[in-house]
């Protein structure tokens, strides 16, 4: 059975999200280890949707996540402008020999932990990611 989630954009919230995007995974039957890459990879994302897309305001982020075969999906949408997080180009060299590196890295993991991402603009405005983590059951 699918679960329909609303937040509000706030980075407090960040853990209830994980938590309730766990609970619902795993009632659904996802893996763990699946559950863990696909709820980093929200966290990453969601953070960037709060403090970038919407600065930090209110806005409502909205969560579906719900299986078809052995593929786990989960749906973001927020009413943010429009960003697709796949036109960021992967960082070619993470850290240089001598170089410290803070930040930055988010999306470069995310984008390694799921098997897909993908982007589409919602009609009236705002973004839905779609998270794909295939052999998740």
């Amino acid at each position: 059975m699918p679960a329909s989630l609303r937040f509000d954009a706030d980075l407090r919230s960040l853990k209830h999200i994980r938590r309730a995007m766990i609970d619902a995974a795993t009632q659904i039957g996802a893996r763990r280890d699946s559950i863990d890459d696909v709820v980093y990879a929200a966290n990453e994302l969601i953070s960037n949707t709060i403090t970038y897309g919407y600065g930090n305001q209110a806005g409502p982020i909205w969560i579906d996540i719900w299986q078809e075969g052995d593929t786990l999906y989960v749906s973001i949408r927020d009413t943010a402008p429009v960003f697709d997080p796949l036109s960021v180009p992967l960082p070619r060299n993470l850290i240089k020999r001598g170089q410290q590196r803070t930040g930055g890295l988010g999306l470069f993991l995310t984008r390694h932990l799921l098997d897909d991402l993908q982007h589409r603009p919602l009609p009236g405005g705002g973004n839905e990611l779609r998270l794909i983590k295939r052999r998740a059951f």
